[in-house]
């Protein structure tokens, strides 16, 4: 007897996705404001979904800390999230960045080997159709610098936003590192 494949292909689709008749566990790791499908496009998202979940929740477990924990850890805590959120929104415009000066260098490839088809092959309507194929080399040109100059308007301020939240966040461990140092010198006499 033959396996049935079909329905081993239509149990794995529904297991993994988000149209499952399974009732799905509830999942406490995700965040209450903002959900969306594991499988989709938005699940890029879910890292700064998870980020500002961690910024809303107050820390409730204060027995085990000392005092400049208590004073300076939420505010830490609150420039750490800060930096991974701004580092991500980095990460992701870079990605961006990236994945468009691909599709941009693959289409000026291929234009190019169509220039070259152009010029070896002499044929009636050749001035034509190289004139053409130069201005969309031309224009490929240009979409390039754009995406560079876009590039570079769209991180400045995450640049500078990254280095001013590092220096806050490096001032709030130094403060506490401060605090700690006093705090122990008080309980050592």
């Amino acid at each position: 007897m033959m396996p049935n494949k079909t329905y081993e292909l239509r149990k794995l689709y529904f297991e993994q996705s988000d149209y499952s008749t399974k009732e799905k566990a509830a999942n406490f790791e995700q965040p209450l404001l903002i959900q969306w499908p594991k499988s989709s496009f938005f699940n890029k998202l879910h890292i700064d979904a998870r980020l500002l979940q961690k910024a809303l929740t107050p820390e409730t477990n204060y027995q085990d800390k000392t005092i400049s924990e208590k004073i300076f850890g939420s505010e830490i805590a609150k420039q750490q999230t800060g930096l991974s959120h701004l580092s991500n929104l980095f990460y992701e415009r870079c990605r961006l960045h990236k994945n468009h000066l691909s599709e941009i260098n693959s289409r000026h490839m291929d234009a190019q080997e169509r220039l070259f088809g152009v010029q070896i092959n002499h044929t009636p309507d050749r001035a034509k159709r190289l004139s053409n194929l130069e201005g969309q080399l031309a224009q490929l040109d240009k979409e390039r610098r754009d995406e560079e100059l876009g590039f570079w308007k769209d991180t400045v301020e995450l640049r500078e936003q990254l280095f001013e939240n590092a220096g806050e966040y490096t001032a709030a461990k130094q403060r506490d590192v401060i605090f700690a140092d006093v705090e122990s010198d008080y309980h050592a006499n």
